[in-house]
C-alpha cells in the first residue's frame, strides 16, 4: 500500500513539477535593477563563468541560465539585450543586476539604483545571426580592456600595534 502510494506521488511530482519552467513567471517584469562593481571581478558566478564587466552579462533570481533578456531603463528609454549567467540580486527590491558595460550602455552608473523593465526573450525571437551577433559584440568589447583579473580579493595584511611605553 505504502508502495503505491509513493509511485503515485513520485509521478505526480515528475509530470506536474518543472523546476526550470519559467511559463508560470511573468516573462516581463518592472522594478529596481543595480549594477555589479569591479570588485567582482574574475569571480565565479552561478553557472561557472567568470565575472568580467565587459560583458553584457545579467544576475536574475529565477530566469534559466544562458537566456537573454532585454532590459529598458525607463528615464532614458534606452534598452539592452544581456545574458542571464548569474543568480540574484539578493537586496530588496532589485529584480535584475547588470554587468558595467550593459549598465553604462544605458545610463544605469550614474543613478546607481533605478527603475527598468524587463523582458525575457523567447528562443522562437532568438535567431543564429543575433545570437552570433550578441556572442561578437561581448567578445569585441570585453577584448577592449587590456587587463585581466587574477586575483580580485587580496589578503590584508595584519596590523601590528607597536607597544607603547610607558615611562
Amino acid at each position: 500500500m505504502i508502495s503505491s502510494i509513493l509511485k503515485i506521488a513520485i509521478l505526480f511530482f515528475v509530470l506536474h513539477l518543472q523546476i526550470f519552467d519559467v511559463s508560470g513567471f511573468d516573462k516581463r517584469q518592472t522594478g529596481n535593477a543595480t549594477f555589479y562593481s569591479n570588485r567582482f571581478w574574475g569571480v565565479k558566478t552561478a553557472n561557472g563563468d567568470d565575472y568580467n564587466p565587459y560583458l553584457f552579462t545579467a544576475a536574475h533570481r529565477y530566469f534559466p541560465f544562458g537566456s537573454w533578456v532585454e532590459v529598458t531603463f525607463l528615464k532614458t528609454n534606452k534598452s539592452i539585450i544581456v545574458r542571464v549567467n548569474d543568480r540574484g540580486p539578493y537586496r530588496r527590491g532589485a529584480i535584475i543586476d547588470l554587468s558595467l558595460a550593459a549598465a553604462k550602455k544605458i545610463g544605469l552608473v550614474p543613478f546607481g539604483f533605478s527603475k527598468v523593465s524587463i523582458r525575457l526573450i523567447p528562443e522562437i525571437e532568438i535567431t543564429d545571426s543575433l545570437r552570433s551577433a550578441w556572442v561578437i559584440r561581448d567578445s569585441t568589447n570585453a577584448s577592449l580592456h587590456p587587463f585581466i583579473a587574477k586575483k580580485v580579493f587580496k589578503k590584508k595584511k595584519k596590523r601590528v600595534r607597536k607597544k607603547s611605553r610607558v615611562k
